[in-house]
């Protein structure tokens, strides 16, 4: 009996000791390509609205927009809450912002960028993260003028 109380407590230690490995969505991964290109705080607007135009280049996350001043997503939305959940990113105390924690840094080096599902929209990530909100939504109206209000 000692023995198997002894080698339960080694296996539940075992456990504990192990990281839980969660599947995220293209979506998810997209946005934390978003926050590492960021490199600190990125507004959820310029994260909605690079993920829009990632939607329309690539056309391979199926997010559902609706037209606004920036289009809006509640498929981005419920992203960016379950990745701040989930402690891989974070979000400013009045929100708005998002940044990545060290687990979604970890997290986000786990993707090869070799994968062209990642590595193509990472460069349109890099091309857009440097742009304000305002350049973004101007880009949006002028290439997508049926997306905004």
């Amino acid at each position: 009996m000692f023995v198997l109380n002894v080698c339960k407590r080694v296996f539940m230690k075992w456990l504990r000791g192990k990281k839980k490995v969660v599947s995220l969505s293209l979506l998810e991964i997209w946005i934390l390509l978003i926050l590492k290109a960021g490199g600190g705080w990125v507004g959820a607007d310029k994260v909605m609205v690079i993920i829009f135009l990632l939607e329309r280049v690539y056309g391979l996350a199926k997010v559902c927009f609706v037209p606004g001043r920036i289009p809006w997503s509640r498929d981005v939305a419920n992203a960016l809450n379950r990745l701040t959940s989930l402690g891989l990113a974070e979000a400013l105390p009045q929100g708005g912002a998002y940044r990545l924690t060290e687990n979604g840094r970890m997290a986000v080096e786990r993707y090869s960028l070799s994968d062209l599902r990642l590595r193509y929209p990472y460069n349109l990530i890099k091309f857009f993260i440097g742009w304000n909100t305002d350049a973004l939504a101007d880009y949006i109206r002028v290439n997508y003028p049926e997306w905004t209000a």
